[in-house]
């Protein structure tokens, strides 16, 4: 079956979602293929997904999951060897256009129940007016975690801006604690405080006039933030820049160091590695003097393989996902949802990252065409400004040759 759903579908799978009990499924089981990027959801991502099984007893998915440094050249080698699974995962924005150009992603346009999805889930959705993926593990947010417990004792509250984070960078070092975990080793994290730094600078209304040329990385005041990046590196744990994700992500967990930025999708993460972890949240300390920033966006959106000869299934899976039952299951165990219709139950973490984002919060770049490359060139550049081996003129400068403005 090629990229053009064959005719009928759409009726069967409106009906579907509507609650029309469908004949989408064949007399003998299919077993729909789905990659994503995140281990440590394991077990909850495999609740959610027996109790789509329960209700549809035809359809079984088999789930495999890949560590996020791995992801990208597994998913790409199987896309180009024609071996890629039913479903899979690919950032909102540009990889999904990419995907879709190549023939790699079947079009979805009118084949999903988008109702319930908040705007700005609609908006990353939206190629050119058309749909290859929907947002069915939620979406999230980026700001800094904090041991609660370390700060209490030492009498601390969290860092609101660059004066603070600094000051209790220099009194936790003098008591033999690592202020910050950042695993930098793939520049991913370090370039999530760069987006939150300069967002701190701009704000939403400067991202928007970045994006179309009025606002620049080489401004002045956005240039403190890749100096505070740089500064920053005095507050890391020893080997920042070689401690990969996994690695990293441990440490925090362990309390091997009393800050970490990091997203509302992490903290499962954290709590399978240490069950009795005691975090909370703010937004992500700003620049001089301007307010603290998260930045948010979607988790990966699926996307059905043209190649695959579950198309149908694939579709009802997704369409099921999207309903309020399954984002419920998303919101109360994982992450932040783009539902509309639900809210979490009882999970402080993610009621604390809904209180960080209303702060100053800013969509994060790799979703847009204009600042998609900016993201690459501050990954790649990431290590050689921490280490000092790059100046932040020369960072700032390379993130702005990167930007392309829109019309």
């Amino acid at each position: 079956m090629n990229n053009t759903i064959k005719t009928g579908l759409l009726a069967a799978v409106v009906a579907s979602s509507l609650g029309v009990n469908t004949a989408l499924i064949a007399e003998d089981t299919v077993t729909l293929s789905l990659w994503h990027q995140h281990p440590e959801w394991r077990a909850k991502t495999q609740a959610i997904l027996t109790a789509f099984e329960s209700e549809h007893p035809g359809i079984r998915i088999e789930l495999e999951e890949i560590a996020g440094t791995n992801y990208s050249a597994r998913l790409n080698t199987a896309l180009a060897a024609g071996e890629a699974p039913d479903l899979f995962g690919l950032p909102a924005g540009p990889e999904t256009a990419t995907a879709a150009a190549s023939g790699y992603a079947a079009e979805l346009t009118g084949l999903l129940d988008t109702s319930s999805l908040r705007e700005p889930a609609l908006e990353a959705i939206d190629n050119d007016g058309k749909v290859f993926g929907a947002p069915i593990l939620g979406a999230y947010s980026v700001g800094l975690y904090y041991h609660r417990d370390i700060l209490a004792d030492l009498g601390m509250e969290p860092p609101t801006n660059q004066a603070e984070f600094m000051s209790m960078c220099a009194a936790m070092k003098d008591k033999g604690i690592t202020p910050l975990v950042v695993p930098a080793s793939d520049g991913i994290v370090p370039s999530f405080i760069y987006m939150m730094l300069t967002s701190s600078v701009m704000g939403a209304d400067g991202f928007a006039d970045l994006r179309k040329g009025n606002r620049k990385f080489t401004d002045p005041d956005m240039l403190e933030a890749a100096r505070f990046l740089q500064e920053m590196a005095d507050c890391m744990q020893p080997g920042a820049v070689s401690t990969p994700y996994v690695e990293g992500k441990a440490l925090a967990a362990m309390k091997r160091g009393a800050m970490m930025p990091g997203g509302s999708a992490d903290y499962p993460g954290y709590q399978e590695i240490n069950p009795a972890v005691d975090l909370g949240v703010v937004p992500f300390p700003g620049v001089g003097e301007n307010k603290p920033a998260t930045v948010t966006g979607l988790e990966y959106i699926y996307l059905v393989n043209a190649e695959s000869e579950h198309q149908e299934e694939a579709i009802t899976f997704l369409n099921w996902m999207l309903q309020d039952k399954a984002q419920q299951m998303v919101v109360d165990t994982i992450t932040m949802t783009t539902n509309r219709n639900v809210v979490p139950s009882e999970n402080r973490i993610l009621e604390e990252f809904v209180q960080a984002a209303r702060v100053n919060d800013v969509r994060v770049f790799y979703e847009l065409p204009e600042t998609g490359s900016v993201w690459n060139v501050v990954q790649q550049n990431a290590a050689a400004l921490l280490m000092g081996e790059m100046t932040p003129e020369d960072f700032a400068s390379a993130a702005q040759d990167a930007v392309k403005l829109s019309d």
